[in-house]
């Protein structure tokens, strides 16, 4: 009989106990949130009938904006945390791709940019200005992501450091940490175990994402606490989330702020997706 009990309970150890170097289970999710204004819940999707993006609902209400003075890897642009309460708002789930924009070029008779000889129909496109992006945002019905929008869908309400939680995991975004370089863009939503709270995919890595907002260093010092939409003017627009070539994994923290020269077509790793505030029926 003892030999039968000792038999069973290593079975149990062996089959419960993880194994070293499991993956770390997932950050829980956010809750589905019902907003009785526009009779969605969070993450809830439709679709622009426009381009034909698939967009997720960020329901309406307060998060916490930017990051602490103990946090890791904190800048001082991204400080004081402060609360911040949005309308609600659809956000693309996936970064405009390349066959869109073509599409979009095409209806408007615009000049299609030279893609690196890597890219691909289905991979973000890259090579836009601030004001081609968001040419792009207005025909289709759309606008570029305010700063708090565009975090708030990366981060949720919970103020994780990550759209996927509180710890760096090169595998769930497209970046070249540790020597690890793709060399290159890869298709939108390829690293699924990445997606945000609400349902977006690559709010980290792939391509750095145009925002609608001036950026200024010293912003949130007196930012208003609702619908923000950055200063009035401005030298260089914010790009937020870290692309395929970041080295470091600061640099794609949902709170990270950085900036890029509008007036020029700027580079391989900067794209943008796009953000409709009233609400789709």
């Amino acid at each position: 009989m003892r030999c039968f009990f000792y038999v069973i309970s290593l079975f149990l150890f062996l089959v419960l106990t993880p194994v070293a170097g499991q993956d770390v289970p997932p950050a829980p999710e956010i809750p589905p949130v019902y907003d009785g204004k526009s009779g969605t819940y969070a993450g809830e999707e439709r679709v622009n009938p426009r381009d034909g993006a698939v967009m997720v609902w960020a329901p309406a209400g307060t998060f916490m904006m930017g990051s602490a003075d103990g946090d890791p890897g904190a800048g001082d642009d991204e400080k004081p945390r402060h609360a911040v309460n949005l309308d609600g708002y659809w956000f693309y789930r996936n970064l405009v791709t390349v066959a869109q924009y073509r599409n979009f070029c095409r209806a408007t008779e615009r000049q299609m940019p030279a893609l690196p000889y890597w890219s691909r129909e289905d991979h973000p496109v890259v090579y836009v200005t601030w004001e081609e992006a968001d040419a792009y945002a207005k025909w289709a019905g759309a606008a570029l992501p305010t700063e708090a929008q565009w975090e708030k869908a990366a981060r949720g309400t919970d103020g994780r450091i990550y759209p996927w939680g509180n710890d760096w995991d090169g595998a769930k975004c497209v970046n070249s940490v540790g020597g690890n370089a793709p060399g290159g863009t890869k298709s939108v939503g390829s690293c699924p175990a990445g997606i945000s709270p609400y349902g977006a995919l690559d709010m980290a890595g792939n391509v750095w994402q145009w925002c609608a907002d001036w950026y200024d260093p010293q912003y949130y010092l007196n930012s208003p606490s609702r619908n923000p939409t950055g200063p009035p003017a401005g030298a260089t627009r914010v790009v937020r989330g870290g692309s395929w070539r970041g080295r470091y994994p600061t640099g794609f923290r949902a709170a990270y702020r950085n900036h890029d020269y509008s007036l020029y077509r700027i580079n391989y790793f900067t794209g943008f997706r796009c953000v409709i505030n009233p609400p789709i029926l």
